[in-house]
């Protein structure tokens, strides 16, 4: 959970300059085409490793300044090999705690272009093996934790042309259950889904701010084990692509990596 952290190596953060707005200036941005120096800026919660990671080097690549978080110390090695570009810094945060959430919000410039909130554990198989604390920790995290942040963040978004990514999943599908298992993460990801749809109506719509939530795809990663039908490298890109196509949409949709509509 851990305090405050100084960046990887002393930098200044590069705030966006006004630039082209509208949709057509948010597709350019998020396709990391800079146009009069126009600097675009992502937070990326939960960067430490699998997804995470490949998401802050996806957009490191792209030309972006990245804000990366991690919960502890632990979690910053693998960030430390992607900090020679100057534009990434490394925060600590865990998405479960309101005093982690309070400092982040206090510690992150403004305007973002991308929030994209990364936090999920998979939890135990199913209902008769969890303790009630296993539970409520999978739904605090997966669920509840994502949108108090996303919550606390939104002001912080571009308007009109800034996306709210949450790390979603083809097991929150309700109509695409058809197999069962894994019932608590398959809940709190429904949950996260719920509670993204409540938080683009209630504050996102009326700035203009376009909520996605993203299926990445069976992965090999930790989570994903490998047996996965696709790499972290494959499903970033594909991931970050479809933030710039959406980008502007001003709505909130479940999709997966490859810009598949996913049914709820």
């Amino acid at each position: 959970m851990g305090g405050h952290r100084a960046p990887l190596e002393p930098r200044r953060l590069h705030r966006p300059r006004s630039g082209r707005g509208g949709v057509e200036g948010g597709l350019r941005g998020l396709r990391g085409v800079k146009e009069n120096q126009l600097t675009q800026t992502a937070l990326i919660v939960g960067a430490s490793r699998g997804l995470g990671l490949g998401l802050v080097a996806e957009f490191l690549s792209r030309g972006w300044t990245v804000i990366a978080t991690v919960r502890d110390a632990s979690g910053e090695a693998a960030l430390r090999a992607l900090a020679g570009s100057g534009r990434l810094t490394v925060r600590h945060a865990d998405v479960t705690s309101d005093a982690d959430i309070d400092r982040l919000v206090s510690e992150v410039p403004e305007p973002l272009d991308l929030l994209f909130i990364n936090a999920g554990i998979m939890g135990p198989p199913d209902m008769l093996s969890a303790s009630v604390e296993e539970i409520d920790r999978v739904m605090r995290t997966n669920a509840f934790g994502p949108a108090r942040l996303a919550w606390a963040l939104m002001d912080k978004l571009r308007e009109q042309t800034g996306v709210l990514a949450l790390m979603s999943t083809g097991m929150a599908s309700i109509a695409d259950n058809t197999s069962g298992g894994y019932d608590i993460y398959r809940a709190s990801k429904a949950a996260q889904n719920m509670l993204a749809r409540s938080l683009w109506i209630g504050s996102a719509r009326a700035r203009g701010v376009t909520v996605l939530s993203v299926n990445p795809g069976w992965v090999r990663t930790d989570m994903g084990g490998p047996g996965g039908t696709i790499d972290v490298e494959t499903s970033c890109r594909g991931m970050a692509n479809q933030l710039a196509a959406n980008a502007g949409a001003h709505e909130h949709r479940f999709i997966g990596w490859n810009g598949r509509e996913l049914p709820w």
